[in-house]
């Protein structure tokens, strides 16, 4: 009775059911307080006590939808994203979490990030891009023209010209999908389809396009020092220093000193994760490698399992997250 009653309160976000977690796929992880948070499958948050247990707790948020990307505000609030356009949301730690918002027409999310305890982003397929102002209670769609490359952008405004209606009609059909969004120093960066590497300077309100020689898929971006690594297909990784990036923001036509990393295998390089000078990197196969002086040395090496992002705790310690649940790394002894 307690449990057909936790799970008619779960459709409001008053409820959340806890259990043991047997081997479940995550997406994605963060750290809050002395806890780990993953974003799962079936509309779960993976809650893991580390440094008390291996064993993770499952957590039921309002939905039962692929929940893609987590994070937390300012605030210490954490939020997931998800499939069919869910965004959802807790103020308590983890303990319980609601629905802030669903895109009534659908759409996977891919990422999410806050920039302080009110204005947030987050964004996904064919250039899904949501924005609060308010902490969440309510989300404006945004559509972003920038993001397409020249071409793509002379085309449409061919068309506005004779209608604003078949504009914003033919920009929504081909906008890329936006894989990533991540804010480095004062730049927020996103990395997406067809080679997309765009900045901007104002939290996401205006982007600027950047010139990169690779123009495959871009699946993650991330800081490393004085410079940015960006990720993507068939063991595409590069190096671009963040002052040329400063300089082709005044102008554009200035080449970005990109320099790209030989990978010793053609994988899709799903996570770059940088912290405590150590980045690790993961792509569609068993092995977890690192970065070092820009040379990828593999690190270590899983029989049954793949990972898809992780976490770097400290100098010793990272955890992976993937198809089986959460994973130990020990990166030194």
């Amino acid at each position: 009775m307690l449990q057909r009653l936790c799970f008619s309160l779960l459709i409001i976000g008053l409820c959340s059911m806890k259990v043991a977690a047997g081997p479940i796929l995550l997406l994605d992880v963060v750290q809050h307080q002395n806890s780990l948070f993953a974003a799962a499958e079936r509309g779960y948050i993976a809650k893991l006590d580390w440094q008390q247990s291996d064993k993770p707790l499952l957590i039921k948020t309002p939905t039962d939808v692929l929940l893609t990307a987590i994070t937390t505000s300012t605030a210490g609030q954490l939020w997931a994203v998800g499939h069919e356009g869910v965004i959802v949301t807790s103020i308590d730690n983890g303990a319980t979490w609601d629905l802030s918002y669903q895109h009534p027409a659908g759409g996977a999310l891919f990422d999410i990030n806050f920039f302080d305890d009110k204005q947030g982003i987050a964004i996904g397929a064919y250039g899904l891009f949501l924005r609060t102002q308010d902490g969440g209670l309510s989300w404006q769609q945004e559509y972003h023209a920038s993001l397409l490359p020249i071409e793509d952008r002379e085309y449409l405004n061919q068309i506005r010209e004779q209608s604003e209606e078949d504009y914003l009609f033919e920009l929504s059909s081909i906008l890329p999908h936006l894989n990533q969004v991540k804010l480095v120093g004062d730049t927020l960066f996103v990395v997406g389809e067809l080679g997309l590497l765009a900045a901007s300077t104002d939290y996401g309100l205006s982007w600027q396009r950047l010139n990169i020689s690779y123009q495959g898929s871009l699946y993650d971006v991330a800081a490393a020092e004085q410079d940015i690594l960006i990720a993507g297909m068939r063991g595409n990784l590069y190096m671009i220093e963040l002052a040329s990036i400063r300089e082709a923001l005044i102008d554009n036509d200035l080449e970005l000193a990109e320099s790209k990393i030989d990978f010793p295998e053609p994988v899709n390089l799903n996570k770059v994760t940088c912290a405590q000078t150590s980045c690790l990197l993961l792509g569609n196969s068993q092995t977890v490698w690192k970065l070092d002086n820009q040379q990828v040395i593999e690190l270590d090496k899983f029989k049954s399992k793949s990972f898809v992002s992780a976490i770097i705790l400290n100098e010793k310690t990272a955890f992976l997250v993937g198809e089986k649940g959460y994973n130990k790394l020990r990166l030194a002894n």
